[in-house]
């Protein structure tokens, strides 16, 4: 039988596409159609005629197990009306289902490549633009999804939505590579002192919004001023309350982080709390991906999930705690071996490995797929490995978080946006109220500034990509009611747009509490914290020059004229993972990675190098590291 015949078989199927017949029920069977083969439903065809549809039983050319299923299997004649008795080898049978599949798969691949070439040049537009612009490019991402979907530029969103989860997956993979035993000791004070009380204080301030259940007092509020609907933002339950307190407690990692690099301010104090307060959110996100699922699988008529929830935090702390220690010690074994073949393309290969590998084991787990990655990444961060990795993963991760961005605005519903309009502006500066007088009551109890605490009150009250994150999965999961999750979608997206704007009004409001109120401590506001050495003599190739130099650096004599620095501060690289090791284990600060590569520095904690000493002993190698050098570092 020909392709052709085959596929004109299918055509009396009433579904524009093939794949789409799937989702179709067959009259008078009450489950859903899954599988088109495979032990339950067959689609019947003919050869050289065209089929009529056929009553009860047939419609949609499909045939319930029951009456057709067996037989077929058997390789006896089919008794049908108006068909020819059938009789049909099992090869037949798989021609016509590989012909049914592959029809489906071409028309998906069809309307994912125009996707990707639409996305393609949004990127190559949006980029430059923002960037130039001095703005983020997730912002553009944001209101090229919103524009796309309202022109209907994305044929097919279902797909390109589960290929851009790929990117939080990434996102968190990478913050766990962040969360280093040594950075956290660092961060301590700010992290567990300032962050967890941040999170803690804001998750309650919102969960009191949402609360009692039917009847919030958020919603009295803008029923009051606004004339709102009484059920705009009411909840079904307290632990859907808990849910969304916890997601806007959290704030924007991409947005604030990218701020404080473009502007050196990092290894400051300011810089050092903020990262703090986001080290600790990125850990708060691990208990939401856990409790997700748990609240999807638990009626919400049967009362509370929380002793579900100690239940399965049992099996949660067994299984991830094997998987742990497994990855511990097979990941960081796998990975020496694959360095020492120097392979780039297998490095990198590794690496998307691993993050698919271990969302795909915690998912079989009964969890989250992001907390996999999350798991992943964190125990890579105490490797060798962790810079290398990082600077391989970030072209992955900023396409497909671009991807994800870029999805989320298509989920903006602006019908709701010009509707409720009063109520998202109510919403948006109720979050950014609420955190920033929280962190900035906090601030000066762990040492800062009132200046200081503004500033970061400001800047991070805003919502983040994981509160997408946690409304994604919890939309997906159906654990809140749809038009709230829309609402809270867009109420996030629009403080995420404000961040450029609240880093300035945050700025400014510094400047005039440090002229009327704090002019004694402008001594403290430039003071740095050592946890990470931005300006740093660069050594490319550690072996016996590299640690000749290296110990010369170390000497107290090469302190350049400043009584205050022994030595100069430096860091090096190799990619020789042995090497690594060794030096590692007598205390000098060396990386696996390729130095001369600006996204590995920047993976290093490196933005402005004193200087690159290269001590490598291949002259091609060296040259090429000198060239590469050049054009990024010009001065």
């Amino acid at each position: 039988m020909s392709t052709t015949t085959m596929l004109e078989s299918l055509a009396w199927c009433q579904s524009f596409k093939g794949y789409d017949l799937t989702k179709q029920k067959s009259p008078g069977y009450s489950h859903a159609i899954s599988r088109v083969y495979r032990n339950s439903i067959f689609m019947l065809y003919s050869v050289n005629k065209q089929v009529p549809l056929l009553p009860h039983g047939a419609s949609h050319g499909i045939f319930h197990r029951t009456c057709v299923s067996e037989n077929f299997l058997k390789r006896s004649p089919l008794n049908v009306p108006s068909w020819k008795g059938l009789y049909r080898p099992r090869w037949e049978w798989l021609q016509t289902n590989v012909a049914y599949d592959v029809a489906g798969a071409v028309e998906v691949i069809n309307d994912l490549g125009l996707d990707t070439l639409t996305f393609l040049a949004v990127t190559v537009l949006i980029v430059p633009t923002f960037k130039s612009l001095k703005a983020s490019p997730i912002l553009g991402f944001f209101c090229a999804g919103v524009v796309l979907n309202q022109f209907g530029l994305i044929r097919n969103l279902t797909d390109v939505k589960v290929l851009s989860e790929w990117g939080i997956l990434f996102l968190l993979f990478e913050m766990g590579l962040e969360l280093s035993l040594a950075r956290l000791k660092a961060l301590a004070k700010y992290a567990f002192g300032m962050g967890l009380a941040q999170v803690v204080l804001s998750t309650l301030a919102f969960t009191a919004f949402e609360l009692p259940p039917n009847g919030a007092v958020g919603t009295k509020i803008l029923e009051f001023l606004f004339h709102s609907r009484p059920d705009l933002v009411n909840i079904r339950s307290v632990d859907e309350a808990v849910v969304i307190g916890a997601a806007l407690s959290l704030s924007s990692s991409a947005f604030v982080l990218q701020l404080l690099a473009e502007r050196g301010e990092l290894p400051t104090r300011f810089g050092s709390a903020t990262l703090g307060i986001l080290l600790l959110q990125d850990l708060a996100v691990v208990p939401l991906l856990v409790i997700l699922p748990i609240l999807e699988s638990q009626n919400i008529t049967e009362g509370s999930i929380w002793p579900m929830l100690a239940q399965e935090s049992l099996k949660a702390l067994g299984g991830l705690g094997l998987l742990s220690l497994g990855a511990k010690y097979i990941l960081r074994r796998v990975f020496e071996v694959v360095a020492d073949t120097r392979s780039s393309e297998a490095f990198v290969a590794l690496c998307l490995l691993t993050v698919a590998g271990t969302s795909l084991v915690t998912q079989n787990l009964g969890f989250s797929d992001t907390l996999g990655a999350f798991l992943a990444g964190a125990i890579l961060a105490e490797t060798n490995f962790r810079t290398q990795i990082e600077a391989d993963i970030r072209p992955f991760r900023g396409l497909l978080l671009g991807l994800f961005f870029l999805t989320t605005g298509t989920s903006i519903d602006m019908q709701l946006l010009l509707r409720e309009w009063p109520n998202v502006l109510s919403l948006l500066g109720g979050l950014i109220v609420i955190k920033t007088l929280i962190i900035t009551a906090i601030g000066p109890r762990v040492g800062l500034t009132l200046k200081e605490s503004v500033r970061i009150g400001l800047l991070l009250s805003q919502g983040g990509e994981f509160g997408f994150v946690v409304f994604s999965l919890a939309n997906r999961l159906g654990v809140l009611p749809l038009e709230l999750n829309k609402l809270l979608i867009i109420v996030v997206v629009l403080s995420m747009a404000l961040t450029p704007f609240l880093n300035e009004a945050g700025r400014r409001a510094a400047s005039f509490i440090e002229d009327k109120f704090d002019a004694e401590n402008k001594q403290n506001a430039s003071e740095t914290v050592n946890f990470n050495v931005s300006e740093p003599v660069v050594i490319l190739g550690f072996g016996q020059m590299g640690q000749v130099l290296a110990n010369f650096l170390s000497n107290p004599l090469a302190s350049g004229g400043d009584s205050d620095e022994v030595g100069w501060p430096y860091v090096a690289f190799d990619l020789d993972p042995s090497v690594v090791k060794a030096a590692r284990k007598i205390g000098f600060p060396v990386l696996y990675g390729d130095g001369s590569r600006p996204d590995v520095l920047h993976s290093a904690g490196v933005s402005i190098p004193k200087a690159f000493m290269i001590m490598y002993t291949g002259k091609k190698k060296t040259i090429e590291a000198v060239q590469r050098l050049r054009l990024n570092f010009p001065a």
